[in-house]
């Protein structure tokens, strides 16, 4: 269980662990993203404080469990003792990567926010499960055989929103299947103020938008688009929903809209306020499809050397042991590998292209421009077809000014040294020659 809170919310969370009915073998984690934590009743309390995320948390909770299976259940649930018998009632097929145990509204949410979330209950696994992209899962209440836990490298960090959604894509693409188990049920405490529900819908729509940049024929549909839709007659396709003990299958490689779930049946008073509601969050919606996914507040330190890659650190390629003998240096990479290491990835400070919204590559391209014009202007002029545009580039380039003494070093093919040459230019540095 990753957690991130007060004291008193820690005491919640060991309660909700330890109602669980466990078999021999069994162990209780609780991966502690804040520091406030103690042990109690069994329950092992492992310090995540290298980041402040909850892919952090479970990946360094992950690291210190030792079944087979792992079982991530987020802090805000509340689950049925018999959860884990439900989750194995049925045997699990040998291709199946993850089980997706359902999540449900928690009862008893007064306030505007929670009763909101509990009405759209848009963590529900089976609306997920049938994404017309591909199929996707919640890591708030999902079980994840190790194997393929480990295949993969974890959740992503350095993201603030969809590491589950990725999490689930790249599982499959490793040729595993998800599986919705409907009976291993928890309850969901949805957000309790419009505030935090506002944060969290720019945060969810920041990181589709990543989810974008990353794989190819995924376009996240803003509620405004589908509403006008609507209003133009175009009916939506509804999505199929899957029975009990349903499996997902993969999509194809079309390009297709991502939707939400579907809306539950309120009075006329209380649809009224939803639908005010609903206009403000597609509002915060369209704000946080401009975000970048990277958490706020990252710390910075200067580097000595910046190293340009394309996809960063992957498992085993023996250039990170060549990185790593640069002594202070960062890494400029294009994307996340498919298989990641999330150790390398915390040792080794690294920026990732793919993690820059349309907010800060609109506003890093006008701010280069306007302090080298000339630069921007030869960029334009000599990019190739194919390769990246200035507007990708400019925050890597203002990041690189920054580490003001830096030398620059490419790190691949021919791609990459281009680009590392086109950086290094906008940012008036030399080239080093590439290692080899």
């Amino acid at each position: 269980m990753p957690f991130a809170g007060e004291e008193r919310a820690a005491e919640t969370a060991m309660d909700a662990l330890l109602a669980l009915d466990l078999h021999p073998g069994d162990e209780l984690i609780l991966a502690d993203n804040s520091g406030v934590a103690a042990a109690r009743g069994g329950v092992a309390v492992i310090t995540a404080s290298g980041e402040r995320s909850p892919a952090h948390a479970r990946n360094v909770g992950a690291a210190h469990a030792r079944g087979d299976w792992i079982l991530f259940l987020d802090s805000d649930c509340g689950a049925p003792r018999g959860l884990l018998d439900a989750y194995f009632a049925t045997p699990v097929a040998d291709d199946v990567g993850a089980l997706a145990g359902e999540v449900v509204p928690m009862a008893g949410g007064d306030s505007l926010a929670s009763r909101y979330g509990s009405a759209r209950s848009f963590l529900s696994q089976q609306v997920h499960l049938n994404h017309p992209y591909r199929p996707r899962a919640v890591a708030a209440n999902l079980l994840v055989r190790r194997t393929a836990f480990e295949q993969i490298g974890g959740f992503y960090e350095g993201v603030r929103a969809a590491e589950d959604t990725d999490f689930s894509w790249r599982l499959q693409q490793a040729g595993w299947r998800l599986e919705l188990r409907r009976g291993a049920c928890v309850e969901h405490r949805y957000r309790a103020t419009v505030t935090d529900l506002r944060r969290q819908w720019r945060g969810y729509a920041a990181g589709r938008a990543w989810l974008a940049r990353r794989y190819e024929g995924f376009t996240p549909e803003p509620a405004v688009v589908r509403a006008l839709g609507r209003m133009r007659g175009r009916t939506p396709r509804r999505l199929r929903l899957p029975g009990p003990g349903a499996t997902a299958a993969g999509a194809g490689g079309r390009a297709v809209r991502d939707r939400e779930a579907p809306l539950v049946q309120v009075g006329t008073l209380e649809r009224g306020r939803f639908l005010a509601l609903d206009a403000l969050l597609s509002a915060d919606e369209l704000a946080g499809l401009a975000l970048s996914n990277r958490p706020v507040g990252r710390p910075r330190t200067m580097a000595d050397v910046v190293v340009v890659a394309d996809r960063f650190p992957v498992r085993g390629d023996p250039l990170v042991e060549f990185v790593r003998a640069l002594g202070s240096a960062r890494v400029e990479a294009s994307a996340r590998p498919d298989r990641f290491d999330a150790d390398i990835a915390r040792e080794i400070v690294t920026d990732y292209r793919e993690d820059d919204g349309i907010a800060a590559r609109t506003g890093s391209l006008v701010a280069l421009v306007a302090r080298h014009p000339l630069r921007s202007a030869g960029d334009m002029r000599d990019r190739r077809r194919g390769e990246p545009k200035l507007s990708a580039l400019a925050p890597a380039a203002l990041r690189l000014e920054r580490d003001s003494d830096a030398r620059v070093h490419a790190l691949g093919g021919d791609d990459v040294r281009s680009t590392a040459r086109r950086l290094a230019r906008l940012a008036g540095r030399p080239l080093d020659e590439p290692h080899r």
